[in-house]
């Protein structure tokens, strides 16, 4: 055989093995056949349009993402049987990050809904009218919760001093009448005056304070949902602790000096 035929001969062969012994080493990239979909959105179900949702397998680990479309929905297809994780993460201190939980069968198409949930019901605007009487509106969306209050637990404020004081949280509460200009009240509002002409709603007590911390928590379901009826004029606090002289507005966010009440789940 010519010598130069037989080398290339050789040169082929030798390419077939190593064709062979590749193709031999890939593992095809295969898809499940099994999907998520659902509807990121708020407690009162008004969708969270674009916002972008993560699945994550509890197993490897590894995510993908999906934008969702303007009604809040999102899909996730070609999933192995696994057990994974929808996640929303919010940018925003206001507002929880959601874990949910799905366990994903061979050739099952899940339905799961998102929800988010607000951390904080914040102030829209305060007012101080005396060591004992302030004034407070909630933002008008009222943490997006729509009527379930009683998957709330409580509403909590604080309030650090740092040591000894004569201040407190604890307050009656009372709805402000709107003919009440905040910028003018054009009346001398103590606390005698608010007890004889605005109504009533709740008291709520501070809880014990330890290390300076003053804290309310308003649990009862029914002064819950007065807290989220957002009227347009406000609420009064009003100090009703005799042993103290000072009222303070309840923190949600002391870095941000937000004011307000923080949303406890059940």
């Amino acid at each position: 055989m010519n010598k130069n035929i037989f080398v290339r001969y050789l040169v082929f062969f030798a390419i077939l093995l190593t064709s062979c012994s590749d193709d031999d080493s890939i593992t095809p990239t295969q898809n499940g056949n099994s999907s998520i979909t659902g509807q990121l959105k708020f407690l009162d179900d008004s969708p969270a349009a674009n916002a972008r949702i993560e699945l994550s397998s509890n197993t490897s680990g590894r995510y993908v993402y999906d934008t969702c479309d303007a009604l809040g929905n999102f899909f996730f297809d070609s999933l192995y049987k696994d057990n994974y994780t929808l996640t929303f993460r919010s940018s925003s201190y206001e507002i929880y990050t959601s874990y949910v939980p799905v366990s994903v069968d061979e050739d099952q198409d899940i339905i799961q809904d998102v929800y988010i949930r607000y951390n904080m019901f914040d102030d829209f605007a305060t007012k101080i009218i005396s060591d004992s009487v302030f004034l407070i509106k909630m933002y008008p969306d009222g943490a997006k919760i729509g009527n379930n209050f009683d998957l709330i637990s409580n509403l909590s404020g604080y309030y650090r001093s740092g040591g000894q004081d004569s201040i407190s949280l604890s307050a009656n509460v009372y709805l402000v009448p709107a003919n009440i200009d905040w910028n003018n009240p054009g009346t001398d509002l103590t606390t005698q005056y608010i007890q004889s002409n605005f109504q009533f709603l709740f008291s709520v007590n501070e809880e014990p304070v330890v290390n300076g911390r003053h804290e309310i928590k308003i649990s009862d379901t029914n002064n819950i949902q007065s807290m989220f009826s957002n009227p347009s004029n406000g609420f009064a606090f009003v100090l009703n602790d005799s042993s103290a002289s000072e009222i303070k507005i309840p923190c949600v966010d002391f870095s941000n000096n937000d004011f307000g009440l923080k949303i406890f789940y059940k």
